[in-house]
């Protein structure tokens, strides 16, 4: 991978690339307090063969990106997003957001609708209090808010950790990859120590946007909304339930997936992206007659 920086302002933004240089361009937006990391590299290297150009970057106060401990808002998590496609040179790109980085893709859409040539969420939740409450898990939350409550003393106990709340995240249904998740957390950790207020200050940032987060109805760039099954986070029917919400918008609900991008699904999820790439619809808009959803 490629490293670079830019910033939104007096914030610092760190960014990766892998791919073909004359790719197609698809920026990946990770969720809480979740560095680019957790984006699998097995998983950018099949959406570059596909022909992607891709990018993925830490979101502000997380990984080498830079902490901001004063008030921000998801405007402002949005306009991050657009200063790592200034950095790029990229006028627009296809966007591909996994769990609160899907509200941030969808976010960008609806702030800087020519810039998004297509969007795909992983693991997102409709718009609106009432949606969003009728599609969380309320155990699943429990479990995570306790995890990350823990305040790990040593090194070795943060790893273990990390890959806790990994394993915690993932479906049942398929062997849990104990050595990947190790792995990407000694990474996380190479790179930029954790920040334990960090995911509180992302929570808040996405009440604080003026209502941009609540706008899926104005989305215009096509959708393809992506969940799991087995989500521990998440009911199977939240993205059938943000279908509804974006004009002429598809869903995939994928059988043996949690909160994750599970490597038995990589080649089908990347194929996703990419077929939704391909579609032949005109920059900026959807011409897909009605919402469709699919099981597999």
């Amino acid at each position: 991978m490629t490293v670079g920086t830019t910033r939104n302002g007096a914030v610092r933004i760190a960014f990766e690339t892998l791919g073909p240089r004359d790719g197609r361009p698809l920026l990946l937006v990770m969720g809480l307090d979740s560095p680019m990391q957790w984006w699998p590299d097995g998983f950018c290297t099949l959406l570059a063969e596909h022909g992607f150009l891709v990018a993925r970057f830490d979101n502000r106060d997380s990984g080498l990106s830079g902490r901001c401990l004063s008030r921000y808002t998801a405007m402002d998590m949005v306009d991050d997003e657009a200063a790592v496609l200034d950095a790029l040179g990229w006028p627009s790109a296809h966007v591909v957001g996994a769990s609160l980085g899907a509200s941030l893709a969808l976010g960008l859409a609806v702030r800087y609708p020519e810039r998004v040539r297509t969007i795909v969420t992983l693991m997102g939740l409709p718009a609106g209090f009432g949606a969003v409450a009728r599609q969380v898990r309320p155990f699943g939350l429990l479990r995570l808010a306790l995890l990350t409550a823990r305040h790990p003393a040593t090194a070795q106990e943060d790893l273990r950790l990390q890959a806790g709340m990994a394993r915690m995240l993932a479906s049942p249904a398929h062997p849990f990859d104990e050595q990947w998740a190790f792995a990407t957390a000694r990474a996380v950790r190479a790179a930029a120590p954790g920040d334990p207020g960090a995911a509180r200050r992302q929570l808040a940032a996405m009440g604080r946007g003026a209502g941009l987060l609540r706008r899926a109805g104005e989305v215009t760039a096509p959708l393809l909304a992506v969940q799991g099954a087995d989500d521990p986070l998440i009911r199977p029917s939240a993205a059938a339930a943000l279908v509804r919400q974006v004009p002429d918008a598809q869903s995939v609900l994928y059988a043996g997936m949690g909160h994750e991008i599970p490597q038995h699904l990589w080649a089908a999820i990347a194929g996703e992206i990419a077929r939704h790439a391909d579609r032949p619809w005109p920059a900026g808009s959807s011409t897909a007659t009605r919402p469709v959803s699919r099981r597999v």
